[in-house]
């Protein structure tokens, strides 16, 4: 009896979270009103309250998070084992059950936190911009353009940027980066940064191995940076998270609103790591198409962003392993399930919104 009384009270559970999520996704799919509530108000609300909540402790909760979720994973195959050693077949259908609900209820708190922002298609009218399909001749222009300045940041610099030791100042950095977002706000109102919470990652050093410069945790809402990378890397990736904690999900979006705030900060610091970062975007782009023009553009950049690039593979390669290529393999298929069609590739899709914003033609 206290067999069937359990496996009922799991199903019920079951059934419930289920029908949460069918709801959820029929009124995302049929009614533009609520999308529009969710994405400008729910979404805003939930964001904001963690935000405020979590902000306040001086670690990641995520990341402690998803360590316990690790250990309860092994102990829960551990035990399924267990049980299919000792043959005892009923406590294994509970187990099974349980596990389903428990991957349920990770959905529905994934897709009500986070994911349904993979659906928001509202920054072109946020920022006023039409973006458009582009041509060869667009991206040689805007990867000349993204040069020039690339290059006159670098020049101003020095070699000074090399002189911020990675994770040295952290906190600094964070702050110029709510700055930055402050200074955003003037004229995208739509970028409104309310009760910062961005934390160093606690797994630093393991995910350099996948290649990780920074993530946002949707079920905490906290933006993670990876401070080990290389220091002139970073003022890009906070701005790109914090983007991700406003609700811009894909990918191409969150490193535009990126490009837009670090870009235009007062730190020529961020506008150096803008306009780094979308300059390989758009040269790795343009050589996909030819490869003899961004031959022909890198040999106009100047020496210190050469420097860069061979710091940045310096530092890599001392993490290279099958690990990343798994991870970079999952992660594709993560974006592609969450209607990102490209995968990683929707990165370079940014290339698009920068046309449309410095309105090449």
């Amino acid at each position: 009896m206290d067999f069937k009384i359990k496996v009922k009270g799991i199903g019920i559970r079951i059934l419930i979270t289920v029908v949460c999520i069918l709801l959820l996704h029929t009124l995302f799919a049929f009614s533009h009103r609520f999308a529009e509530f969710y994405f400008h108000r729910l979404y805003v609300w939930i964001s904001l309250l963690l935000r405020k909540v979590l902000g306040k402790v001086p670690f990641s909760i995520g990341d402690v998070i998803y360590a316990a979720w690790i250990i309860t994973s092994v102990i829960y195959l551990l035990k399924i084992c267990y049980k299919i050693l000792k043959k005892q077949w009923k406590l294994l259908g509970i187990q099974f059950l349980q596990g389903i609900q428990a991957l349920l209820s990770v959905y529905l708190i994934f897709m009500l936190f986070w994911g349904y922002n993979y659906d928001r298609n509202s920054l072109e009218s946020d920022l006023s911009l039409e973006v458009n399909e582009y041509n060869a001749d667009q991206l040689y222009r805007l990867t000349d353009t993204l040069l020039q300045q690339v290059n006159q940041y670098k020049s101003a610099l020095g070699d000074t940027v090399h002189a911020t030791h990675p994770g040295a100042d952290s906190a600094a950095m964070f702050s110029q980066a709510i700055n930055a977002y402050e200074a955003a706000v003037e004229k995208w109102p739509g970028l409104r940064y309310n009760s910062p919470c961005i934390k160093p990652s606690l797994y630093g050093h393991w995910i350099n191995y996948m290649g990780v410069g920074g993530y946002l945790n949707p079920f905490t809402g906290e933006a993670h940076v990876n401070v080990t990378t290389p220091g002139f890397l970073q003022p890009f990736t906070i701005c790109h998270e914090v983007a991700h904690q406003l609700g811009y999900a894909p990918e191409e979006e969150a490193n535009f609103v990126g490009y837009l705030v670090a870009g235009n900060s007062p730190d020529i610091h961020f506008r150096y790591a803008a306009n780094f970062e979308m300059f390989m975007y758009s040269v790795r782009q343009l050589r996909r198409q030819d490869t003899t023009l961004a031959g022909e553009l890198w040999r106009k950049a100047v020496p210190g962003i050469r420097a860069d690039m061979r710091q940045i593979r310096d530092f890599y390669d001392q993490y290279r392993s099958p690990v990343d290529d798994y991870t970079a393999m999952i992660y594709d298929q993560y974006l592609k399930a969450n209607n990102q069609e490209k995968g990683i590739r929707s990165y370079s899709e940014v290339v698009g919104w920068l046309i449309a914003y410095f309105k090449i033609r």
